[in-house]
C-alpha cells in the first residue's frame, strides 16, 4: 500500500531534479558551442595572416622572376623593394607583415636559392611563413628587341573607302 502512495512533497522533489538536470546539461552545450565558434573564428583570422602572408611572398618572387634574381643579386634592394632591401617592412596596409629575403649565388651553371620569410603579429606570438625556391638565371643573348613596324606601310584610306568615294 505504502509503495502506490507517492507523497506530493515527494514528486516535487523530482521535479526538481529534473529541472537542475536539465539546466546542467543546455549549460554544458551552450559551452561547448561558444567554445568551439571562439576556436573557430581564431583559426579564420589566422588563415587570413596565413593568406595574405603567401601572397606577400608571391609578390616577391614574381618580381624576382621577372627582373631575374642575377640581376637583383647584385643590384642594391631598395631599387626594387623599396627602403629596407632584403629586409623591412611592407606598406600599408600590409605595415604589420615584416620580410626577410635571401638570394643565394651557388654557381654559373646552378639555380639561385631564393628564400622569402614572411613575419606578422599573432596571438600566440610571432606567425611565419618561409618559402624556398629554385629560380635559374636568364640564358641567351641580350639582343635588342627589333622594333615591331609593319614590313610594308599600311594605307588606311584605301581600306576602308571606295576608290569611287574620292
Amino acid at each position: 500500500m505504502n509503495l502506490r502512495r507517492i507523497s506530493r512533497f515527494q514528486r516535487r522533489g523530482v521535479v526538481l531534479l529534473d529541472v537542475i538536470l536539465g539546466a546542467l546539461l543546455l549549460a554544458t552545450g551552450l559551452t561547448i558551442v561558444v567554445s568551439l565558434s571562439t576556436q573557430s573564428l581564431a583559426r579564420q583570422v589566422e588563415g587570413e595572416h596565413r593568406m595574405t602572408a603567401a601572397w606577400l611572398a608571391d609578390e616577391i618572387l614574381s618580381m624576382i622572376l621577372v627582373e631575374g634574381p642575377h640581376e637583383l643579386a647584385g643590384s642594391s634592394p631598395e631599387i626594387w623593394m623599396g627602403e629596407g632591401g632584403g629586409n623591412g617592412r611592407f606598406d600599408e596596409p600590409f605595415s604589420e607583415y615584416t620580410y626577410e629575403l635571401n638570394i643565394n649565388y651557388i654557381d654559373d651553371y646552378q639555380p639561385y636559392l631564393v628564400t622569402v620569410h614572411i613575419r606578422w603579429p599573432s596571438r600566440s606570438g610571432i606567425g611565419e611563413l618561409s618559402i624556398s625556391t629554385k629560380i635559374s638565371q636568364r640564358r641567351g643573348e641580350d639582343e635588342e628587341e627589333p622594333p615591331r613596324e609593319p614590313l610594308e606601310p599600311l594605307d588606311r584610306d584605301s581600306r576602308y573607302f571606295d576608290e569611287d568615294e574620292a
